[in-house]
């Protein structure tokens, strides 16, 4: 069973009777006039990240990172987490208080507010937080229509080469710090909720990510690979590397930029609003289709993304 088996699973076998439950970035239940959009994610020592090359400043922001882009990708604004805490004993006392310092400042930077949780000693650091925001107009996966372009808000593949480079010990540069710095697009999300029709953050690859979006739209879509953001440092790097560039770009993960669907004369007006975003596809009606061009050429890689079940 691959993870989106495993989704469809739990989606039968729990019903969710307050609003929109199991499968997209965030659950969602009606507040009042607004939205409340609820959203969780793991962090584990040795699964998703490693203490020979994170501090735990670092780690610490991430956890809250992660989680804010699951709400912009909703197109809402967070507002308060609780943080469920494995600490390992054998990091310290002082350890423990420079990760709490650290999630101060991301609470600081990012306008958000510990509300609560539960703490307790653990063989390895294993965070999970989870964030309760609201929106306005919430933004699903589901919702993607025929025609609509496909757009993202940034790069994609920086995060997977520097996790590459940090695995072969090399601990500075500014991809390596792509991985280990998350920027969630909480300016974007709630501009984009007025204009787009579906939209989800790239944490497991650009096309895994984007097929999420088409199964639960039931459409297709045609990718235009040479529309998609490349830097020069990762084209340098793949090729010192030998890596084929396709792949991280294409499957990376942990981007965290917002992929979207939007109708063209919506992304017309969209323009209007001067944030920075690429428009590097198009929605197609036949569901389950995945055509990805580079300059007319056509590309099939090994990957579409990391799979939490099958990786």
């Amino acid at each position: 069973m691959d993870e989106a088996r495993f989704v469809e699973f739990l989606k039968e076998r729990f019903p969710f009777s307050h609003g929109i439950g199991i499968g997209d970035d965030a659950s969602v239940v009606k507040i009042g006039d607004d939205y409340q959009l609820i959203t969780k994610d793991l962090l584990i020592e040795n699964v998703h990240f490693s203490l020979d090359y994170y501090t735990l400043e670092e780690v610490a922001l991430k956890s809250i990172a992660v989680n804010l882009s699951d709400i912009a990708a909703m197109g809402g604004k967070s507002q308060y987490f609780y943080l469920g805490l494995g600490f390992p004993k054998l990091l310290g006392e002082e350890a423990n208080i420079d990760f709490f310092n650290a999630l101060e400042k991301g609470c600081r930077q990012w306008q958000v507010e510990l509300a609560g949780g539960d703490f307790s000693s653990a063989a390895h650091l294993y965070i999970s937080i989870t964030m309760i925001g609201r929106a306005k107009k919430p933004i699903y996966r589901h919702n993607a229509q025929a025609g609509d372009l496909i757009g993202i808000t940034g790069v994609t593949g920086e995060s997977a080469i520097g996790l590459m480079l940090l695995k072969k010990g090399i601990h500075a540069g500014p991809l390596m710090e792509k991985h280990k710095t998350v920027v969630p697009e909480i300016i974007k999300g709630p501009i984009l909720a007025n204009y787009v029709n579906a939209m989800i953050d790239v944490s497991d690859g650009l096309l895994i990510d984007l097929k999420r979006v088409l199964t639960a739209s039931g459409k297709g879509a045609k990718i235009f690979y040479e529309n998609i953001p490349v830097t020069k440092e990762m084209q340098e790097t793949c090729s010192l590397h030998q890596l084929d560039e396709h792949e991280p770009v294409l499957a990376g993960g942990e981007d965290y930029v917002l992929l979207f669907t939007i109708a063209p004369e919506k992304e017309k007006e969209l323009r209007k609003e001067h944030i920075d975003y690429y428009i590097i596809g198009e929605i197609t009606p036949q569901p389950g289709e995945l055509i990805i061009l580079d300059k007319g050429k056509l590309i099939q890689p090994r990957t579409n993304g990391y799979d939490h079940f099958r990786s």
